[in-house]
């Protein structure tokens, strides 16, 4: 076999074997054909655009920060904050509502994640307006002071080197 031919098969096998994990979202359905519509599985919501995680325990404001809830919507745009400012905006939303909101755990953002379907890896039907987006969690990264914690909405997963200066959406849940 000449060289040129033995080096490109070489170099197909090598991108083959390194571009084969990124096919695993492939055949996972979207989360907005999983769930039918109504269908709350495992929260209990209210009119006021909470919705009580019943596993956990834990409360959530059904969309990301800046939006309000209404008529079963989120309406506005969500507020992107580095992670210092968004739990500063927890703190401030906290004492302006008269109740104890704050950014979740990756646990809590765990807790809540969807593993059999993706984009948003969380049902719709709860979070109606979630962005494709890594969210910003309350959790410290131990890779250094500067990083902090986020989940990936597309599929859940959890990156705990996000530098803390970088601006994203985050969710609130109620203390």
């Amino acid at each position: 076999m000449n060289t040129h031919l033995m080096k490109t098969l070489l170099l197909a096998t090598a991108l083959g074997l390194g571009l084969s994990g990124c096919d695993r979202y492939f055949d996972t359905p979207q989360c907005g054909a999983v769930f039918e519509p109504g269908q709350t599985e495992g929260f209990e919501l209210d009119t006021q655009g909470s919705a009580l995680h019943k596993a956990s325990g834990v409360r959530w404001y059904r969309c990301s920060a800046g939006q309000r809830f209404a008529n079963g919507q989120c309406i506005g745009e969500p507020l992107l904050l580095n992670q210092e400012d968004a739990q500063k905006y927890a703190r401030d939303f906290s004492a302006a509502s008269g109740r104890t909101w704050r950014l979740p755990t990756v646990d809590e953002m765990q807790s809540i994640t969807v593993k059999h379907c993706k984009s948003p890896a969380l049902n719709p039907n709860v979070f109606p307006s979630i962005r494709i987006d890594n969210y910003w969690t309350s959790s410290r990264s131990f890779n250094g002071p500067g990083l902090g914690c986020t989940t990936y909405t597309y599929n859940g997963n959890s990156f705990c080197k996000e530098a803390r200066s970088i601006e994203r959406p985050f969710l609130l849940v109620l203390e």
